[in-house]
């Protein structure tokens, strides 16, 4: 039975890893070929199945962005503004038939008695959409809430409200301004009251030009002329309101999206209201937009897209399998969706062929012995831990045969094998009590790899690079 157990644990982790290795390859070929720098986390109804990143996080300093790094999420912003919404719903302070006038009584546009709540949700307002009129100028000098919605989202209106969604931060901005006069509370405040503590996104907050913000990403506009970065045009982040002035992890928004759909955040009633999908208004829900079914998406799904300058984010979530896929940027360099498409495929066990002869920064390496010296690795016990970068030191080759140190570690039962496109490599270390079996390959001048220990019953991914 032991034998039988141990067998079985060793199967289970090659498939875990064949399928770490392919999330880990995509991600290599979408840096390399498609300039995406960023991280994404691919889970099944809440577990993470995936978790990793790529690229820089800041070009002046050329130091690496990881997953615990944190992204402007720019539009995903709106969820959590429409979750802020429905609580006030459920909390009857709020109707979604009442219009602007009942929550803005000082509001000055012409949509004051005409439009709900429920079209500011679904960006059906007619309110005349001044914001992408123009570009970049209304978020570049810092006024406040009240100065910014009289002189940009208090126009006329140029549809009938309900008429159609026409997409715009305009109605989002005014409900974060219902928002802070109902719950008579500022919107930061509240969104950590109702979402952010019980939660416990500690890593997610709204954006003040004036805070340092540690960990906080930078963003870049690919130019594609001179193919070539650059740093974002200047503005004021906050400006965004609560259309888009929030930053995050991949990991604080998982956590966000199985609060969202387990009913977590709200009751059940709210939750489907807020998830109802309203096909005459472009297919919006509150906040987000859903599908029966689009693409090579086979069942109802649910996505948010974000962007603002080089700052860009991709959530989609799916109602069958229980797939959720999310991928950051500080970029605007990598088409988003393309990439989770890709990684939703992956993630149902379709195989997804990667360009072999695009992967730039892939080569075979010809001297084994170029495989010696020094790896930087995240190694943490699970993927949802604090980032533990260690080293994986090879030392010495003979043959097929290695030996090194790992995690403060020293062993000499290495194996190598040579044979397939990448070295692949298994070796054993032990403490007092447990034995380590770890495995994985290295491809250029990066490294997979998985650990598992059957004493103390875990499996963890990890990545590394050259030093």
């Amino acid at each position: 039975m032991k034998i039988m157990f141990t067998l079985l644990a060793v199967l289970l982790t090659n498939s875990m890893l064949a399928q770490h290795q392919q999330f880990s390859e995509l991600l290599e070929y979408y840096n390399s070929d498609k300039y995406f720098n960023g991280a994404a986390i691919v889970a099944t109804n809440g577990k993470i199945d995936f978790l990793g990143s790529t690229g820089i996080g800041n070009r002046q300093s050329n130091t690496m962005l990881n997953t615990k790094s944190k992204f402007r999420i720019a539009s995903l912003t709106k969820v959590f503004t429409a979750v802020l919404v429905m609580k006030l719903v459920e909390e009857n302070k709020i109707d979604l038939d009442s219009t602007i006038g009942k929550y803005i009584p000082d509001y000055k546009g012409e949509g004051k008695g005409k439009v709900r709540v429920h079209n500011l949700l679904t960006y059906s307002s007619g309110i005349e959409n001044k914001l992408d009129n123009l570009g970049m100028a209304p978020y570049q000098t810092n006024i406040s809430l009240n100065d910014f919605i009289d002189s940009y989202c208090s126009g006329n209106l140029i549809f009938e409200p309900g008429e159609k969604s026409v997409y715009g931060n305009t109605e989002y901005i005014l409900l974060h301004k219902i928002i802070e006069n109902v719950s008579n509370e500022n919107f930061d405040k509240y969104l950590q009251e109702v979402i952010l503590n019980p939660l416990e996104l500690k890593n997610t907050q709204m954006l003040k030009s004036y805070e340092i913000i540690s960990g906080l990403l930078s963003g870049y506009v690919f130019n594609d002329s001179l193919n070539i970065f650059n740093n974002d045009a200047p503005y004021y982040p906050e400006l965004y309101f609560g259309s888009g002035a929030l930053y995050s992890t991949v990991e604080d928004l998982l956590k966000f999206d199985q609060a969202l759909f387990n009913n977590e955040l709200l009751n059940e009633q709210s939750t489907k209201t807020l998830l109802t999908v309203n096909p005459k208004l472009g297919y919006t829900a509150y906040g987000l937009w859903g599908s029966a079914g689009w693409g090579i998406f086979k069942e109802p799904f649910y996505y948010r897209t974000g962007g603002i300058l080089g700052s860009n984010a991709n959530w989609i979530h799916t109602m069958n399998s229980g797939k959720t896929i999310i991928v950051f940027s500080n970029t605007n360099a990598t088409n988003l969706y393309e990439f989770s498409e890709k990684l939703y495929l992956e993630s149902i066990g379709e195989q997804v062929e990667i360009p072999k002869n695009d992967l730039k920064n892939s080569k075979k390496v010809s001297d084994i012995n170029e495989i010696k010296g020094v790896w930087h690795i995240d190694l943490r016990p699970t993927p949802k831990s604090e980032p533990y970068i260690k080293d994986f030191v090879i030392t010495d080759i003979s043959g097929n045969e290695f030996s090194g140190e790992f995690y403060n570690t020293q062993f000499s039962n290495g194996l190598l094998n040579n044979d397939w496109d990448n070295i692949h490599f298994a070796f054993t270390t032990k403490d007092s009590n447990n034995t380590y079996y770890h495995s994985g390959y290295l491809k250029g001048d990066k490294i997979y790899g998985t650990s598992y220990s059957e004493d103390r019953k875990f499996i963890s991914y990890w990545t590394g690079t050259r030093d």
